[in-house]
């Protein structure tokens, strides 16, 4: 995995998945690293009110390396009625944040169906069999991130 894959994606869970007891955005490392190549831009982080932890998911019992790797984010469209298919995650770890709308979610760790509703995240690991149906009448939107084989 390319360094830069690497940092968003510490980046990317330091921000979102992990509890920090200070409101730490952007951790202070990367913040001298941008002093040092005497980057442009604010200094200091403002205006953030809060940091929720979501979850997180160890990447080490996802697959046996990162090389070959990369970091995605998709955004999905689901139409009212439409279904993402079942399948099987299979060394492609990620997460569904559901930003808008709601989605049932069926899984294989699962004896029902969950709803899913904007604000609410789906860990996806390894060996996971899930499928989605928005069975509302509005389309849902969910913000996808997940590792996947380089192409």
């Amino acid at each position: 995995m390319p360094k830069t894959a690497c940092l968003m994606l510490a980046t990317l869970l330091a921000a979102t998945v992990s509890a920090h007891p200070v409101l730490e955005v952007v951790p202070e490392a990367e913040r001298e690293r941008a002093r040092a190549l005497k980057a442009e831009g604010p200094t200091e982080t403002t205006g953030v009110e809060a940091i929720l932890p979501l979850g997180e998911l160890a990447l080490a019992q996802q697959f046996p390396a990162p090389e070959g790797h990369v970091l995605r984010a998709r955004e999905l469209v689901i139409a009212a009625g439409g279904v993402v298919g079942v399948h099987a995650h299979s060394g492609r770890p990620g997460i569904a944040y559901i930003l808008e709308g709601e989605i049932f979610e069926h899984r294989s760790d699962e004896n029902e169906p969950i709803l899913r509703r904007a604000g609410d995240v789906s860990f996806e690991y390894s060996g996971l069999l899930h499928w989605w149906h928005n069975r509302s009448e509005a389309k849902a939107r969910a913000l996808v991130v997940d590792i996947v084989p380089e192409q």
